[in-house]
């Protein structure tokens, strides 16, 4: 039993969670630059601090002399926030690790005498919008609702096909891909064991008002060591809405599935096991290993969802809120969610909710941990984009039919792992001989 707070509940039930909407791992969020052909790189050292009372346009810090301003790691922060890429940790020094890569990348292409041309740079543009199912003009418009330049949006395409282009033209002819690796990858494919967990949570705000009052929460729920108290600080204190069920997320989640400070935790963790506070937008959590088990692994491209969509201007606003609570009340199943939708948001055009059907890999980092956590008939909204509250409704999970892969197809993706692993080792080696240094 967590020691008594005054107006804790009533305090953070009024809270506008805004719940979890991160990728599996930040590398994963990026996934539209994975169609671009980018490598998906772990981020290095910690970023020298830098004066955040400094001028936006004035430098940060230099890259081999070439400076990188307050004005666009603010925009980078704003931009890996709007891709899902910006959870936890310190999102600053996350914005400024990339845009050291960028300019490492970039100047490294240029050495070499590489350009990108402006038709490459459209298209690798249009292709970054495609995955998120925007044309680039919508994309751009999207952005600039969040605040961010479309220039910044170009030259994170720009750096990520100068590098591409230079790591295959450098690496590619090296690479060799032996029938024997091919073969061991294909048995290896057909049968792979998994792990999957079934975890409890609890959200608590990081909005600054509610700082007192969370301070006073934290090591408290840190100690908590059952799972029956776990259950019931849910229940008192959690602004997520399995809080009425004590925190439990009723679905067994596979470990690749979960975000990386997640799963490392709970990988030979004990049950009952709590870790926390996560930090996620807008909110601490902490999650609870309730059970595990081993199960045969369902390669991603063999799960497709089936899915309502709708969105509702306002955000994660007290009208909204209400608004949830009564479609939540009042649908049974996928097929009422549009006409409920429509009496509950009359102003909401029609067609509003759309039904989407597609395999795991199609969908967007951010929709897909959300949909991961739902049993079928669940309904999320935690989820907020273009300043609109996204309304998921789960219909269906099921194993689709995936042939086995060809022969070609393990072989282009084994190549593809032996150039990102070259591609790492190259930007770190650029990265050590670099002058990296603040004003």
């Amino acid at each position: 039993m967590l020691n008594s707070v005054p107006g804790i509940l009533s305090t953070l039930r009024g809270f506008a969670f805004r719940g979890l909407a991160t990728a599996r791992r930040t590398a994963g969020a990026l996934g539209a630059a994975g169609a671009l052909g980018l490598a998906a790189l772990a981020f290095g050292a910690a970023a020298p601090a830098v004066s955040h009372a400094q001028s936006p346009f004035s430098a940060a810090l230099y890259v081999n002399d070439s400076p990188i301003t307050n004005y666009e790691i603010t925009q980078r922060m704003r931009f890996m926030e709007f891709i899902g890429a910006a959870s936890g940790g310190d999102r600053r020094a996350a914005a400024v690790e990339r845009l050291i890569e960028d300019r490492l990348q970039r100047q490294e292409s240029r050495r070499v005498g590489l350009r990108a041309s402006s038709e490459d740079i459209r298209n690798g543009m249009a292709e970054f919008a495609a995955r998120a199912e925007l044309s680039t003009e919508e994309m751009i418009a999207q952005l600039g609702q969040a605040g961010v330049d479309a220039d910044t949006f170009r030259d994170f395409v720009h750096a990520g096909i100068l590098w591409r282009d230079l790591v295959n033209a450098r690496f590619g002819p090296e690479i060799r891909i032996t029938d024997a690796q091919v073969e061991r990858a294909l048995s290896l494919a057909a049968v792979r064991p998994m792990t999957e967990i079934l975890i409890s949570e609890i959200f608590l705000p990081s909005d600054p008002q509610f700082a007192d009052v969370v301070n006073q929460l934290i090591p408290q729920l840190q100690e908590l060591r059952t799972i029956e108290a776990f259950a019931d600080a849910a229940r008192q204190v959690s602004a997520a809405p399995s809080n009425e069920q004590g925190g439990r997320v009723d679905r067994w989640i596979p470990m690749n599935e979960l975000p990386d400070e997640i799963g490392s935790a709970f990988d030979s963790a004990s049950i009952g096991t709590v870790i926390g506070p996560l930090e996620f937008p807008g909110a601490f959590a902490f999650f609870q290993l309730r059970a595990r088990r081993d199960t045969r692994d369902v390669p991603a491209g063999q799960i497709e969802y089936e899915y309502r969509r709708a969105s509702l201007p306002g955000g994660q606003s007290e009208t909204n809120r209400a608004r949830a609570a009564r479609i939540r009340a009042s649908v049974d199943s996928c097929a009422d969610l549009g006409a409920v939708v429509g009496q509950v948001v009359p102003e909401l055009p029609e067609g509003a909710v759309s039904t989407i059907t597609r395999p795991r890999p199609e969908i967007d980092a951010a929709t897909a941990a959300e949909l991961g956590r739902l049993n079928p008939g669940g309904i999320s909204t935690n989820l907020t984009q273009s300043g609109e509250m996204v309304l998921l409704m789960l219909c269906n999970r099921r194993v689709i039919s995936d042939p086995r892969p060809t022969q070609s197809q393990v072989r282009n993706a084994l190549f593809n792992q032996a150039l990102e692993g070259r591609a790492e080792v190259y930007l770190q080696q650029l990265r050590a001989e670099a002058e990296i240094r603040r004003p």
